[in-house]
């Protein structure tokens, strides 16, 4: 089974469905079902010409748009690999990935190319194919549409490996991870049941897997006018124009991007209309950035998912009920809903920073789990979990087997409640064991959340102590905002508080909290 077949099968359903609608390109942005496949044959055409074979990697750099779901699904009907860059990926990221992968073309921008001019990983790569301006040494990646279509398929097993993706690993390590043909027709099968996605929909695209997904299952991708070189997270204008001008009926998006749409629209007194699904999809999503949407899509539905590339569970605003909101209040945790329904989910003994043994059988297995309410590390079995980690430095403890079944370990602390939804603890590594017991950071986050006077919160241990770093929303706040802040917090044993103007957010995780940088921050405070 080939990606592309399925695909292929969508264009025999709708061809003349919109695939996508890019406003980039304006009124010629608009490219039906039939229209992308037959560009898409002709870039095979192209890259056999120039000696691409079944089986090579190729090395997609470009930003989301029309140009590279065209390039990445010849690459699919050619039984190639495609190893997917950000194009404003950093040098150290682009000479990792081709040392791993030793890519045997790349498809970028001219741009793009003349940027990395002095990369030696660049330099490497045998045949490169450019968009935009063209050069004697340089092979135009548009020539590929004066060329006869390759209507051919490439017919592989389905364990052979379709695309490479860059992460970051449990203990921030930049990682490579291999998604087989296999894996991501599971992926569509069964996001499409978690997210509700109908054929006829319209869809704001910020993820390069989503919009495949979308495209086997007939829905238009909508590619906002996106810059190239500033951050995803910061481009709210091109994104509210897009919802705007075309009225898609979903996103998916991050919380930092989300966060940063809201704000934007409530500067406009806009709302997001006809958006009637919203997912919120990332790093944990706490309660008040859901009531944030909630103000500027009121009809919409609110649905944050936890997972970083898989949905493992979701949850809608609107099943969040009084009780649980007491919970999160005092400390109970991060609920994110019910795991997905493909999936087995357990709760084992944290024992993270060592292996963990291979178990028998799966009573064995089983007699060793954590019952509801105990905590302990998340674990999970699926076809949408077994991917493949390319690392020169050695696998990570991620994987363990119980019998002849592969489980995969999160590196995330939680725990089932009497409904069977699953509540968030935070990173196990984060986990703070002191003269007071065991606290996790996360769940103090959680219960800070509440308070609107706070804008951004951390904690943690700080020489030794159980530190509450706060920045308020009014720079101006009272002490006495301050000791509310305390005072509703009498379980978690705080021992210090400071404030900050600005706590430092990670730049590759615009959420998460740089602690490297809030330490240096507390020092020269000291």
């Amino acid at each position: 089974m080939n990606i592309a077949e399925i695909l292929h099968k969508q264009v025999e359903e709708t061809p003349e469905t919109p695939a996508i609608l890019e406003m980039r390109r304006g009124a010629s942005g608009r490219v039906s079902f039939a229209e992308l496949e037959l560009m898409a044959s002709r870039g095979v055409s192209l890259l056999r010409q120039k000696g691409v074979q079944t089986g090579d990697t190729i090395l997609l750099m470009l930003p989301l748009s029309t140009d590279f779901y065209i390039a990445l699904i010849a690459i699919f009907r050619l039984g190639a690999v495609a190893l997917i860059l950000d194009p404003n990926a950093n040098s150290d990221e682009l000479d990792r990935a081709c040392t791993l992968c030793r890519p045997k073309a790349i498809i970028t921008t001219t741009s793009n190319l003349f940027w990395r001019f002095f990369s030696r990983a660049f330099r490497q790569v045998s045949l490169k194919f450019t968009i935009g301006f063209s050069l004697p040494t340089l092979i135009s990646w548009q020539r590929s549409q004066t060329l006869d279509p390759d209507p051919k398929i490439t017919e592989i097993d389905p364990e052979t490996p379709a695309v490479v993706v860059s992460s970051l690993g449990l203990y921030e390590q930049l990682k490579f991870v291999e998604l087989t043909h296999n894996y991501l027709t599971l992926q569509q099968k069964y996001l499409a049941e978690i997210l509700g996605i109908n054929p006829g929909e319209v869809d704001i695209t910020l993820k390069p897997l989503l919009g495949l997904i979308n495209l086997g299952l007939g829905v238009t991708s909508l590619v906002p006018k996106l810059k190239m070189k500033t951050p995803l997270d910061h481009q709210s204008k091109p994104i509210v124009e897009a919802i705007q001008n075309f009225q898609p009926t979903r996103i998916a998006a991050s919380p930092s991007l989300l966060e940063n749409l809201t704000q934007a629209l409530v500067k406009k007194r806009a709302l997001f209309n006809p958006v009637y699904k919203i997912f919120i999809w990332g790093t944990p999503v706490f309660p008040s950035l859901l009531n944030q949407v909630n103000q500027i899509a009121p009809q919409a539905e609110v649905i944050a998912i936890y997972g970083e590339t898989a949905a493992i569970a979701s949850l809608s605003r609107r099943e969040i009920e009084a009780s649980d909101v007491s919970q999160m209040q005092t400390g109970k945790g991060l609920l994110v809903g019910k795991p997905a329904p493909d999936i087995q989910l357990r709760i084992i003994p944290n024992q993270w920073g060592a292996p963990v043994a291979p178990y028998e059988n799966q009573a064995e297995f089983e007699a060793t789990c954590r019952l509801s309410p105990e905590p302990g590390e998340i674990v999970l079995q699926g076809d949408r979990f077994i991917t493949r980690t390319l690392n020169e430095l050695g696998e990570e403890p991620m994987n363990f087997r119980v019998g002849e079944q592969q489980w995969h370990r999160t590196g995330d602390a939680g725990y089932l409640d009497s409904q069977g939804r699953l509540w968030l603890l935070g990173p196990c590594q984060d986990c703070i064991q002191d003269k007071f017991g065991v606290i996790h950071p996360l769940t103090v986050e959680c219960a800070v959340d509440y308070n609107r006077e706070v804008q951004r919160v951390a904690f943690f241990s700080y020489r030794y102590q159980r530190t509450l770093v706060v920045e308020m929303a009014d720079k101006s706040s009272s002490q006495r905002s301050l000791s509310s802040v305390l005072e509703s917090l009498q379980w978690a044993n705080v021992e210090a508080l400071r404030v900050v103007e600005k706590i430092p957010m990670d730049q590759r995780y615009p959420r998460r909290v740089d602690r490297v940088a809030l330490e240096r921050i507390l020092d020269e405070q000291d």
